[in-house]
């Protein structure tokens, strides 16, 4: 199975942006305390009937994948050992691997992790937290635990939360109950409140997480399995600490709409969803060409390692995650690699300018196309799947550096990958006389056969009197701007007006990788840091090859 297409004939797969994080991690910090690292296959993303209805072979395995994890949780967390705090949870994945993530996340903020004693009953737990909200559903864990302990002379009737809250569908009502549910949980000794370190994830797709083909989603609504799960109204829990999410600009399959985070007012996660220049597996990685993943997995390391974080009292490095920090360079010596052997390879060399791939070919095109909306996303009714019309809030969204240098540079656009695509581009081009390929320009304007870019609207300030066209030779300067960003001037309601460019973290992987190209990272680092150079000195890096 591939992450795409679902079921495909056996072929060794490409790793993904999670096999290869899991790899960059350092058997333990410099504590010597160990790392331990909990890895589950990615499962297929098809859309296809045949993934719909089988079982739930999509439903059932993701329950199965959750409480694999969750049962793993409980077998190895820690929450004092009187020489250090409690455990630090990461929890890491990339399209249908981010919604088992999120799920998990949204299960241990709800329950805690339950006690040695507790986990006999994890399964009627587990199905209490999944089925809150029915009318016809009775709880399960407590009467199954009192039941199994009659020494603890504990009447179910008083000690567990009212039943009747739990039938309510109103999000308040189950989300009440939840919190009671926890707190009887914390007062009989049965779950360690634990805390969400990290949710780490790259492109969650999906109106509530899973690709689902729009013409069983219109005619027979989302399927029973997906509402299954508690974390469809795109929310984070207090609990999850901080929240980081790659998305991809340039996917414009139906299904994959992204599934987008909000903070409710008030909230304190630290949260952070940057829009990366890419299709679905270009940001999660996956594609025989790296060069777009490389710089998403360099971000998502920086932001696992804390090197995103101002040093101050409260921050810990031992919290966080070590990894090898000569990791990102292997895999830029890879890339290298195959840029040297594969086709057209110098194309695609340099930082952000890897090839974009039309992620949308047959079968899945016949679902139709619906380009990526920055900024503009709405809330979701969660029994059809449709959007409501009430914009998300507090969605904290960036754009990556890479998509500004990549038109500044030149780089190409969304580029065909499968044989059938190259020879409509073929065509289009012979039609249109154009013997050069077509440019990377996500603000394009809708034309008469042709879609608008997913940044439409969008003007970038960076300082340029124009971006008409690639302009990456101009000598840079603030031109009276604090920092690069994106202000929306186009139709319709937008739930931010600017969305800054994310900044690199001073001495991290993204600059590691992208020193590898000398003279983009002079110009890129110094506009991207407020047109300013990074106070502390850089730190002596050797790179053995560079573009």
């Amino acid at each position: 199975m591939d992450r795409d297409n679902g079921y495909r004939d056996g072929k060794l797969q490409n790793p993904s942006n999670v096999t290869r994080i899991a790899r960059a991690m350092m058997s333990e910090d410099d504590a010597h305390h160990p790392q331990i690292v909990y890895y589950q296959s990615g499962i297929g993303t098809g859309i296809g009937l045949y993934d719909q209805m089988v079982g739930g072979g999509t439903g059932l395995g993701l329950s199965e994948a959750l409480r694999e994890a969750y049962g793993f949780l409980g077998t190895n967390y820690s929450e004092d050992d009187h020489l250090s705090g409690p455990d630090s949870i990461f929890l890491v994945g990339f399209s249908r691997g981010a919604f088992t993530a999120r799920s998990l996340g949204g299960f241990v903020t709800a329950v805690g992790i339950l006690t040695r004693k507790a986990m006999p009953f994890f399964y009627d737990c587990f199905l209490d937290w999944e089925n809150v909200g029915k009318e016809d559903y009775e709880p399960r864990f407590f009467h199954a635990y009192f039941a199994a302990h009659p020494e603890d002379d504990l009447d179910p009737r008083i000690s567990q939360p009212d039943p009747a809250i739990a039938r309510s569908k109103k999000p308040r009502a189950i989300d009440e109950y939840m919190d009671q549910y926890k707190k009887h949980l914390l007062a009989l000794g049965l779950t360690q409140d634990a805390k969400i370190k990290c949710i780490g994830v790259w492109d969650t797709v999906g109106a509530l997480g899973i690709p689902v083909n729009p013409l069983i989603q219109r005619t027979l609504g989302m399927p029973a399995f997906i509402k299954e799960y508690r974390w469809y109204d795109t929310r984070l829990n207090d609990s999850v600490e901080n929240a980081f999410h790659a998305l991809a600009l340039d996917e414009h399959r139906f299904p994959f709409s992204p599934a987008v985070w909000e903070l409710d007012e008030g909230g304190k996660t630290r949260m952070k969803q940057v829009w990366f220049v890419g299709a679905h597996s270009n940001v999660g990685g996956s594609y025989d060409d790296y060069g777009i993943a490389n710089i998403t997995l360099a971000w998502m390391m920086d932001q696992l390692s804390g090197n995103t974080r101002a040093p101050s009292k409260r921050f810990d490095p031992l919290d966080w995650i070590k990894f090898d920090d000569d990791f990102i360079d292997s895999c830029f010596r890879q890339t290298s690699n195959y840029y040297a052997t594969a086709r057209s390879g110098d194309d695609y060399k340099g930082w952000a300018m890897g090839k974009v791939y039309d992620s949308n070919t047959f079968p899945q095109s016949l679902t139709g196309a619906k380009v990526r909306t920055p900024g503009r996303y709405e809330k979701t009714n969660y029994d059809t799947g449709l959007e409501t019309g009430q914009s998300l809030e507090n969605t904290n969204e960036y754009i990556h550096s890479s998509v500004r240098a990549r038109i500044d540079l030149a780089g190409r656009g969304v580029e065909a990958q499968v044989w059938y695509q190259r020879i409509v581009s073929v065509i289009w081009r012979l039609v249109a006389f154009s013997k050069a390929a077509k440019l990377y320009n996500p603000q394009r304007a809708r034309g008469w056969i042709t879609s608008a870019g997913p940044l439409m609207g969008w003007k970038l300030i960076d300082g340029h009197a124009s971006h008409a066209e690639p302009n990456m030779s101009i000598d840079m300067s603030p031109g009276g701007i604090k920092e690069v960003h994106w202000e929306y001037h186009g139709k319709g309601d937008s739930s931010t007006r600017k969305m800054k460019e994310d900044v690199f973290a001073e001495r991290g992987y993204e600059e590691r990788l992208l020193l590898h190209d000398q003279e983009v990272a002079n110009k890129i680092i110094y506009s991207n840091n407020k047109w300013q150079w990074f106070k502390k000195p850089k730190p002596a890096w050797h790179l053995s090859k560079t573009f």
